[in-house]
């Protein structure tokens, strides 16, 4: 069964946020919806020789178009949450952090290019 990338996020607003690993899955969750969404969105060409995450950032942030860029900006800084939320087990990830997240994704599907969605 293929799914689409606000599955992601409406998994992400379906975990109760009365936990640090239920946090830290709905920032995870919350970036990969925002990723999958801008990558459907903008198609870039990113090459095969690994870091599509940071590439797929910046060649948004790159391009000449303010909201572009304010994407790209947006995706960026939900990567170094999601980052801390997978790999850095020894700082503390809170439900603020969560619903920042969420609310992030959100707002980063609202600014899309339809067009391209």
């Amino acid at each position: 069964m293929a799914i689409e990338e606000i599955d992601f996020l409406n998994f992400a607003k379906s975990l109760s946020s009365d936990s640090e690993i239920n946090c830290r899955n709905i920032i995870s969750r919350s970036y990969y919806a925002a990723y999958h969404m801008c990558l459907a969105a903008y198609k870039p060409d990113l090459g095969s020789d690994g870091g599509g995450h940071k590439k797929l950032a910046s060649a948004i942030m790159k391009s000449p178009a303010k909201q572009d860029k304010s994407n790209g900006y947006v995706l960026n800084q939900l990567k170094f949450l999601r980052v801390s939320a997978d790999y850095k087990l020894n700082e503390n990830l809170s439900q603020t952090d969560a619903s920042t997240a969420v609310r992030q994704a959100e707002k980063l599907h609202g600014n899309l290019p339809s067009a391209s969605i």
